[in-house]
Formats: C-alpha cells, structure tokens, sequence
C-alpha cells in the first residue's frame, strides 16, 4: 500500500481521489488493512472528513459513494464496539481512542447523509436522489440515533442540535408521507425497518436514560428494539387513556412522560406502550419456559437469570403506571461537606479491619498473638522464611495506635459531598482525575466527623458540560466487619516440588460482612473478590476472635471485581 517511488508515474483518479466516484471508493476499500479493524476504521473515518469537506454539489454519484462506504464500514463497526463493551476495565486511554472512532464515524456518516437530505428539501422537484430519500433518511435518523446511544455509554446528555436534527428528519418522513414504509436499510441486513422504528428507537433508549445502565446493557436494549419499535405508533391527538410518551417535534428536547397536557400543539407526537408491554410479556414468559435467549432474537449477552430481572426493569420504565420506577429510596438534602473515598478492594477491608479493632483492642490483640498473618504466610511459601522487611512490616503494625502517624492510604481521595439521604449521597467530581469513577464501583466513604468507614457502590453517573461528573452512590452498610476467609479444601494443582503441592498452602483472604438490612431483605451477606466465589464454597470465616464454618449462597450483585454473596453458617467453632 506504501508508494516508496512516486517520482514520474502518473496518478491515476482513484489515486488522486480515492472517492471520486464509486469505482474508484470500490477499489479503494479493498487496499484498506482489514487485518488491522482500528486502522482500516481510521482510513475510513479521515477519508469521510476529506469527503464532507469539499465543497462539491450533491449528486447521485457522491450519495452512491458514501452509501457504499458506510455499508462497507458495519463489520468494522461492529468488531469495534464489541471490543468496546467487552473491556469494561480498560485503560482511559484505550477507552478514549476506542470511543472516538465509533462516534467519529457515526457523526460523519450523519454529517453526509444530512447534506443530501437536506439539499432534496431546497429542490425536491428537480433532484435526482428523490428515489432515495426514504433510505437515506432512515440511515441518517440511525446514525444521530448511534450518535447519542454512544454518549449514553459516557453518562453524557444529548446536545439540543441533535434533537434538532431528528425530529426534523422524522418531520420530513411525516410530510413525504413515507414514515412507516418498509425499507432494507442495509442490503446485508435482511430485517426490513421503517423510519418511524429508527426514530422510536433513540425515543425508546432515551427513556431509559436513568444514568443507572451499564454500557452493554444499553446496547442490548438497542438490539432489543431493533424488533420492539415496531409495536410502537406515534399519533398526533393526545389521548390521555392510552398515551404514555410525548415529544414535541419544533422543541430540542427529547421525550417525556406524558402529564397534564392541556394545550393543543399541532407538533406534539404522542404513543402509548400496551403493545410494547404485551411483546415484553410474551419474551419473559418464554425466557421463564426455557427458550433459548438467543432464539428470542435477545442476543448472546442476555444471561439468565439476571437478563430476566434486567427486563423487569426496563419493563418497569416503559410502563403506563410507571411503578416501580428507578427513583431514589429517600429524598436526599442539600449537605456539603468533605468525605474521604478510597476504591482498592484490600484497602477499603484494612480500614475497616482498623475500625473494628478499635472498637474490640482486647480481641485484636489476641487474633495478632495466635494467628499467622498473610505477609508471613506469603513470604513462607516464597522464600522458605519470613523476611526483614515483613517482620519490620509487622512491627510497626503491632504498636499501639497512638504511637503511629494518622493512617492515610495511597490511593485515598478527598471530595466534596453536596447532598445525602438515609441510604445514599451525591457528589460532583473531576472527570479526569477520577476517570475510574464506573458504575458499580465499590468504594469505603468516611464523611467528616464521622467515626468509621462505611461501604457504599456507585449506582448513577452523569457527565457535566463543565467536564465533571455527578456520581450517586448508595452506602450498603453504615457498620461492615472485615472478616478472614480460607478454604476448608485446598485446590490441588498436581504440580509438587519435593513432595508439596505447589497451591497446598491455603492462605486467608479478606472479604466484608454485611449485617441483615430491614429494607434489603437480603439477610447477612459477604462482599468478596469475584475469583473466590462458587457456589457452596466452604470457608471458614474468622472474625472477632470467632470462626465459623460456612457455605456461599446466591449471588446477590456482582461488580467489575467483587460481588456480594449470602452465606449458610454451618458450624460455630
């Protein structure tokens, strides 16, 4: 693909334009390194910037160009994205190159598209694209649509230009008269779609838009309506009996709850979701006989049995009652002060273990004197002796609290709360000094004043335009016990070096006790690091000079790296 010599050869047109026309777009899409998905999506992405940018009248032949050009882009789209929402834990910077080039090309797309679109509207009688409009038009509505679904994935509102742009696009539809007409969007996709089901679907996934969903279980929700949008109809007349959503066509505002509409808007659009309601039914109730998600057209990500309580929910927010609708338990007040957040698993159970000891010294002490602690364990079964370092380690551990320095950990962080309620806070923080701010992260919080950590998961995110972020968490326990777990059965590996097996040496692991919640109803549960769970593991738990034999239960919530697990005592020891 390299030209090492292009002294004195001449230029043929694909050369010099590669998308001058659609031979040329054809050839040079095969040159494209498919070997290399990011690169070759790169390629694309510049080569639509270079072809929005000249300053050349529409025609029929630049509309076949990019058409061709996003029908050949979908396989690298798709590789992208999965790779996208199959590494939730990467790194900001791979996030960020990975986020660009998706939306990048989706706003290109929509960047073209719109330009032919909107040159028919200033000579519809005489354009040579006419025949072409109703797919265009459709291709441009799902392009904004992936536009915002993609925002959605950052916790990112939708601009007002945006919304502008659709339901213009979704206007024209109206007036041409051909919004519910079925078009094959794209040839290699046999599902026929309509633009009144492209526009439903960014109305739909709005609605859900709690800043509560995890990126893959917003896309599959998109794939979802890929099929549920057609149960859908928006009609002009407001009926109060059947219409749960409305949108106003000449606002640059997304949809809403339908409520009080009292004045009569010749640009208001309204639906009802009983249709929608009833397909949902008939998918639950055939997930819950044992049909295979996959032949339910819900896609392989859709794993039971937490897919079910993942249709529950949504289910809940397309509703006509709308009960049982994501909304915050207690009401939450206006209160600044300063809170200390720490987000390391091993860390948050430290703090907490020191918490407890100095409620219970006595009891501390005599787990020190009798127990072979995790450092010591380790260096053991590396080195065959317990280092320096470890015992200088254990010494300084030893000393009584007064005698240290204040416990601030590395990783420990400093924020400024805004609001709290009984079961949960808010907070604005830096969106590029806290890029590991996710959903479902576990984090300890110690507000000031306060005289022990408690746990606490982030349940909502929401980028602001100042480049911040609001984060709502939910506090899982005001009083947790750091606890000591070692399997009752080592894990033999087969593997021994003279004579021991080379994992024969169980060492404890530390997990959080979480004690019963009158409103959860969970009863007693364990937050441990994921790797250690299986169902009906047996452990032995120790704390507060107690141990106990025990078996895990149900998984209760899972996140990136721990979950929350209840648990059978078997035996008091």
């Amino acid at each position: 693909m390299l030209d090492f010599l292009p002294f004195g050869r001449k230029k043929t047109p694909a050369a010099s334009d590669p998308l001058g026309n659609l031979k040329a777009a054809t050839a040079w899409m095969h040159e494209l390194p498919m070997g290399d998905t990011f690169a070759a999506h790169e390629k694309i992405v510049t080569a639509l910037n270079e072809f929005n940018e000249k300053a050349e009248p529409p025609s029929k032949e630049r509309l076949q160009v990019l058409m061709h050009l996003d029908e050949g882009a979908q396989e690298l789209q798709h590789a992208l994205t999965q790779q996208y929402l199959r590494n939730p834990r990467m790194s900001r910077q791979i996030e960020s190159r990975l986020w660009n080039a998706v939306f990048s090309f989706h706003w290109q797309m929509a960047r073209g598209y719109h330009i032919f679109v909107m040159a028919y509207v200033g000579n519809p009688s005489s354009s040579d694209i006419r025949h072409d409009i109703p797919r265009i038009t459709a291709r441009t509505i799902r392009h904004f649509a992936q536009q915002a679904k993609w925002r959605y994935f950052r916790y990112e509102t939708i601009g007002a230009k945006l919304w502008k742009h659709v339901h213009n696009l979704y206007r024209l539809a109206e007036y041409e008269e051909f919004e519910s007409k079925p078009l094959l969007v794209y040839p290699k996709c046999p599902r026929h779609s309509t633009c009144a089901e492209e526009y439903f679907q960014l109305l739909s996934l709005d609605v859900l838009n709690t800043n509560s969903l995890f990126p893959k279980q917003i896309e599959m929700v998109d794939l979802w309506l890929d099929t549920w949008a057609a149960t859908l109809r928006l009609e002009r007349d407001y009926d109060p009996q059947r219409h749960v959503f409305c949108v106003n066509l000449g606002e640059d505002k997304g949809p809403r709850r339908a409520r009080k509409l009292t004045t009569a808007d010749n640009m208001l659009r309204c639906w009802g979701s009983d249709e929608l309601m009833a397909r949902v039914a008939q998918t639950r109730e055939a997930l819950q006989h044992g049909e295979a998600p996959a032949k339910l057209g819900l896609g392989e990500d859709c794993r039971l049995p937490a897919c079910l309580e993942f249709i529950e929910r949504i289910t809940q927010q397309w509703s006509p009652a709308g009960e049982g609708r994501v909304r915050r338990k207690q009401e939450r007040v206006a209160k600044v002060k300063r809170i200390d957040v720490v987000k390391d698993f091993l860390e948050i159970c430290a703090l907490v273990k020191q918490d407890n000891e100095a409620l219970l010294p006595k009891h501390a002490e005599e787990e020190l004197k009798v127990k072979i602690s995790y450092e010591e364990m380790l260096d053991v079964r590396l080195y065959g002796f317990v280092t320096q370092r470890t015992q200088a380690k254990l010494h300084q551990a030893s000393q009584p609290q007064s005698a240290q320095s204040p416990q601030q950990t590395a990783h420990q962080e400093c924020w400024l709360m805004e609001n709290e309620s009984s079961s949960g806070l808010g907070a604005t923080v830096d969106s590029v000094h806290n890029d590991w701010v996710r959903l479902g992260k576990l984090v300890g919080l110690k507000p000031e004043r306060s005289h022990n950590w408690v746990i606490g998961v982030v349940r909502q995110l929401a980028l602001l335009e100042s480049g911040q972020r609001n984060v709502g968490i939910e506090v899982l326990a005001k009083a947790p016990v750091t606890v000591l777990l070692k399997a009752s059965k080592p894990r033999h590996s087969g593997y021994t070096v003279d004579g021991i097996d080379a994992v024969d040496i169980v060492l404890p692991v530390s997990a959080l006790y979480l004690p019963p919640d009158s409103e959860d109803k969970s009863g007693v549960s364990l937050i441990l690091d994921s790797v250690e769970y299986a169902p009906g593991r047996h452990f032995e738990l120790s704390a507060r000079s107690r141990s106990y034999s025990i078996a895990l239960g149900r998984v209760i919530e899972k996140g990136d790296d721990w979950l929350r697990a209840s648990f059978e005592i078997l035996q008091k020891k």
